[in-house]
């Protein structure tokens, strides 16, 4: 139950595969051709669980580029992770539109959160990796998020606005025009009922930033680093006894 691979992946605890290997059904993973899921959260592929930084990385959908076109009104695009432990990691994700004109993003309450804007009469083109307002922009995101709303608009004087906008995480997003995928890092969150489940010698407790002086309580066990290096390259701090060995899935 430790830690399971599917693919390249591996899957540590409090996720798994199989009955009775996660730690409720949030964090249920199918392994399919050896690319693991999350059919919770519409079958979103996963890239990489973190058990250190209390992340999971997915993949989520780009719209292709110029399908949001925007003329003398707003395109809305609203993503919203409901009552899943999840929530949009503030630490590991920035907010990024690529295209032309602005891309603002705001909570529930239509509050602005982060925003930016582009030049896109500049006769060059954004090189790779390159996202500082030549047909691309980027900003970070103040807190963590449960749900969010982005709204394109044109620029002054400009007949319309093209583009996509989207939180991004911050090590793994790269400029390309092909890219039809963008990874985002979620960060995973375990209520006291879970502590059934999910067990460590000290769980240490953690208030989550959600803004406005509003915080959600989730805990979380401390790094592998204070067991030996044994413990550190096979084991998982959300198991007991921190190693429980490995299960492959293809």
């Amino acid at each position: 139950m430790g830690v399971m691979i599917c693919g390249n992946v591996r899957i540590p605890y409090p996720f798994g595969i199989g009955a009775d290997c996660y730690v409720n059904r949030w964090y249920i993973v199918d392994c399919n051709s050896s690319t693991p899921y999350l059919p919770a959260l519409n079958q979103l592929e996963i890239l990489s669980v973190n058990t250190e930084n209390q992340t999971v990385t997915v993949n989520t959908p780009k719209i292709s580029d110029c399908q949001n076109q925007v003329l003398n009104s707003n395109q809305t695009i609203s993503t919203d992770l409901g009552r899943s432990p999840f929530l949009f990691s503030k630490a590991h994700n920035k907010f990024v539109f690529e295209g032309c004109g602005n891309a603002v993003l705001m909570d529930n309450r239509s509050q602005l959160l982060s925003g930016c804007s582009t030049n896109c009469h500049i006769d060059s083109r954004s090189e790779r990796n390159n996202c500082f307002g030549t047909s691309c922009c980027q900003n970070t995101i103040p807190h963590y998020l449960k749900s969010y709303t982005i709204n394109i608009t044109r620029q002054d004087g400009d007949e319309g606005a093209c583009g996509s906008a989207f939180l991004a995480d911050e090590s793994s997003y790269v400029l390309e025009d092909n890219s039809s995928f963008i990874p985002i890092s979620l960060l995973w969150t375990l209520s006291k009922n879970d502590t059934n489940q999910a067990r460590c010698s000290i769980p240490l407790i953690v208030e989550v930033d959600l803004g406005n002086g509003n915080t959600m309580t989730s805990w979380k066990c401390p790094s592998l680093r204070i067991y030996p290096i044994s413990y550190r390259e096979a084991g998982n701090p959300y198991v007991y006894d921190g190693l429980d060995g490995m299960q492959f899935y293809g």
